[in-house]
């Protein structure tokens, strides 16, 4: 069984372009990026130890 490389963040908004269901999560690299408008985000695990999402 494979997993998918990629999550789409579903009913999430972009910042820049304003457009809905267009994030997506690539947790090995540890960016977001919007399909839209190319703006990409790193993401940063929690301070705690736990999962950051």
């Amino acid at each position: 069984m494979t997993t998918p490389l990629l999550h789409l963040l579903d009913g999430l908004r972009c910042e820049i372009c304003r457009c809905r269901d267009v994030l997506w999560l690539d947790p090995v690299r540890g960016l977001v990026e919007c399909h839209e408008c190319g703006q990409t985000a790193i993401t940063l695990p929690a301070e705690d130890g736990g999962d950051a999402l």
